[in-house]
């Protein structure tokens, strides 16, 4: 089972945990485990207030007031950038950049925020601080206890809808109604 480039739709099974009503994307799935970031629960920043933090300068006041999102539990104070592979980019920093597959980046590097401050860096992006992480199998078992529902990644979606909207979203593409989901099993 390959996850890679998959979205993670919490099911009502993981109610009072972290990942309560979260909508994750699966960066790196392998038989070592899984690396993702929640993409639907904002943080209290904003990337200007993490610019600012960093002291870079940002000319492309229009990120400015973007959403900083809680990518996980782990590792909260490292910052991570997802956005789309895009040849055309003058930004280029292979020793902090991971391409994960289909059109999707990976950094952690302050080169491509500053880039992003100065415009020349992706149109979108996605500033995460944390991520989530899964063991050898715990993925697997997870989604074998009814804890996932899993659907291919939209990078509409994870770029451009409304954190709000995004787990919604991603359940509509799977034709369900996220409302509807319970985690009361039963017998027709």
């Amino acid at each position: 089972m390959d996850l890679t480039h998959q979205f993670l739709l919490a099911m009502p099974g993981l109610n009072e945990s972290w990942f309560d009503n979260t909508l994750s994307y699966i960066f790196e799935h392998d038989e070592q485990g899984a690396l993702g970031f929640v993409v639907n629960r904002p943080a209290s920043l904003t990337v200007g207030e993490i610019f600012d933090q960093l002291d870079i300068n940002c000319i492309a006041s229009d990120y400015r007031a973007d959403t900083v999102f809680t990518g996980g539990p782990l590792e909260v104070d490292r910052g991570f950038v997802l956005y789309p592979s895009d040849n055309s980019l003058s930004f280029s920093d292979d020793n902090h950049t991971s391409n994960g597959g289909k059109g999707i980046s990976l950094s952690g590097s302050t080169e491509l925020l500053s880039s992003i401050g100065s415009g020349e860096g992706p149109d979108h992006f996605l500033l995460l601080l944390g991520y989530a992480g899964w063991g050898a199998g715990q993925l697997e078992s997870e989604i074998a206890t009814n804890a996932w529902l899993t659907c291919d990644a939209d990078p509409d979606i994870l770029f451009a809808a409304n954190p709000d909207d995004k787990r919604r979203l991603a359940a509509k593409s799977l034709g369900i109604d996220v409302s509807m989901l319970s985690s009361q099993a039963g017998r027709a």
